[in-house]
């Protein structure tokens, strides 16, 4: 092999690793930019996974708050009714004795 061959071969192949070297370069960006747009998929799936989990939590809150409230409505309504039926036996009862005292006065 003659020097000028030589030289070609060592030019050629300087040039195909410099092609080699670009490509990786292009390869490497192109898998950067994936990886950036696989994460803020991800990201946005987190996030809205979490809103979800929120309105949930907010909603089964929400729902127990109001069975709580309308069972906390009927012990009051009953404690009513029963503070209503024992002032109306009271009531009876002073009406009976202020009538006892009458007649035997």
């Amino acid at each position: 092999m003659s020097g000028i061959d030589a030289v070609k071969k060592i030019v050629e192949t300087e040039g195909q690793a410099r092609k080699i070297v670009e490509d990786s370069k292009a390869r490497a960006q192109q898998i950067i930019s994936q990886a950036h747009h696989e994460a803020g998929l991800l990201i946005q799936e987190a996030v809205s996974s979490a809103q979800k989990q929120r309105e949930q939590i907010l909603l089964e809150a929400k729902q127990r708050a109001d069975a709580e409230a309308r069972q906390s409505d009927i012990e009051t309504q009953q404690q009513l009714e029963n503070y209503r039926r024992l002032a109306e036996s009271r009531k009876d009862d002073a009406a009976n004795k202020a009538v006892e005292l009458i007649l035997n006065a």
